[in-house]
């Protein structure tokens, strides 16, 4: 079986001993044609020669690939078979995230052959680089609906419609003509989760309450935290000074630009959505991917737009979303400074501090102070209770050692102090300790 001539698409090895420089020559076709195919067990003239193939030499293909070669790719690894039952190996990828490495080192093919490529070709590969990974990478459902997405566009004065010209003009669709990660991320159903996970107190050893809004349309569960947000954003009244102040709880318009950059240049192509973390004193929006390669940190402060997910970012617009001003991180650094912003092992944090406590927060602390001012009995009746709160009173009495009549008024006192709740009737009603 011959299976034609080395080009610039396909490369020949005879045996497994030359892997590496087959997955050289992968690298060299992504970086010149954005796919190429490797063939172990072939000979130079195309033609087959065959090669032993056990039970674990696909995966270790897989994994050498996954130790070498920069940005991660995905490829299609077979065994076949000729018309002579000899086996070979056919390696294929497809990427157009360039530049890609194979150990460190850039390859780009010529002919037949893979050259290193010089400083000039590297800096023309990353400035037409196809980086949106998101409308390359097919959608794991190639049958999704969008009325969700519609019915915003709609709103929006865009009058969306189901065809491939649409599909095509918003970024929904690959060079493939499937749906990509655009239309999973906006259709009405997905896997995409967004976090808002709550904690006690100023660091994550007590989570107390934890919130997904996601397996729908990104843009709707972008608004439903948003909204969940608002909520809290409670006023508090200064009367101390002659001219009456209104504080907010965080300054909201900062909150909005971070939730919205934090999804709209996350990196999702692993399906890794961002996190907002609710501490008592502080919010912490956390994306992945940190700061495309050709934007600084100084850039990034004063509003440079390198958009990570371009075709995404048309979306958000046409959505009124966001928009291409590069107001947004400007807006967080006037009102909050640049030390709210960290970059950490490919993650982006924005950490907006809270101007006083909330009402839940301010409770639960009164709490703590009632508890450890409680003499003696009236700790012993709240443990009691703690314990098993279908006690009588007449059974807490005699547990502490107490008259009944001095237990009802140490259970009126926990009551008013609000760490103690009678939860239904007298008779089959519980106490509820807090």
């Amino acid at each position: 079986m011959n299976l034609g001539i080395e080009n610039e698409y396909q490369e020949f090895k005879e045996g497994l001993g030359q892997l590496d420089k087959g997955l050289k020559s992968i690298v060299a076709m992504l970086n010149k044609h954005g796919q190429g195919t490797v063939y172990y067990g072939v000979k130079d003239d195309g033609n087959v020669c065959g090669i032993s193939i056990g039970k674990n030499t696909l995966m270790d293909i897989r994994n050498r690939i996954r130790d070498k070669i920069e940005p991660r790719i995905y490829a299609d690894i077979q065994e076949l078979i000729d018309e002579t039952n000899r086996k070979y190996i056919k390696v294929f990828a497809r990427g157009y995230d360039i530049p890609y490495s194979f150990d460190g080192r850039y390859y780009i093919r010529n002919v037949s052959a893979d050259e290193h490529a010089s400083n000039e070709i590297l800096r023309r590969m990353l400035s037409t680089s196809d980086s949106d990974i998101l409308r390359q990478k097919s959608s794991p459902n190639q049958n999704p609906t969008f009325n969700s997405l519609f019915a915003i566009l709609a709103g929006n004065g865009i009058h969306p419609s189901a065809t491939r010209e649409f599909y095509s003009n918003y970024g929904l669709i690959n060079r493939n003509g499937k749906f990509n990660m655009n239309a999973y991320l906006l259709s009405d159903r997905n896997s995409i989760s967004l976090k808002v996970i709550t904690f006690e107190g100023t660091d994550k050893s007590v989570m107390s309450k934890r919130t997904e809004y996601g397996g729908k349309c990104l843009l709707i569960s972008i608004s439903e935290v948003m909204q969940f947000f608002e909520t809290i954003n409670i006023m508090k009244v200064n009367l101390n000074n002659t001219i009456r102040e209104e504080l907010p709880l965080f300054d909201f318009p900062s909150f909005r630009e971070a939730w919205i950059n934090a999804c709209l240049h996350n990196d999702w192509k692993n399906e890794v959505a961002p996190s907002i973390y609710l501490f008592d004193d502080r919010i912490e929006i956390v994306s992945y991917g940190g700061l495309p390669f050709s934007l600084s940190k100084e850039g990034f402060y004063q509003g440079t737009s390198v958009p990570v997910n371009k075709s995404l970012l048309t979306i958000f617009m046409a959505a009124k979303y966001a928009e291409q001003s590069g107001h947004g991180i400007p807006t967080i650094v006037e009102k909050y400074g640049k030390e709210v912003f960290s970059f950490d092992d490919g993650m982006l944090k924005v950490t907006i501090p809270l101007a006083f406590d909330r009402p839940d927060v301010a409770t639960r602390k009164n709490i703590v102070l009632y508890k450890n001012g409680l003499t003696e009995n009236q700790k012993k009746v709240y443990d009691a209770l703690s314990h098993d709160g279908n006690l009588s009173l007449q059974n807490v009495a005699d547990k502490v050692g107490i008259s009944l009549g001095a237990t009802k008024k140490i259970c009126a006192k926990l009551q008013n102090l609000g760490i103690l709740e009678r939860v239904g009737s007298r008779k089959k009603g519980q106490w509820i300790t807090k």
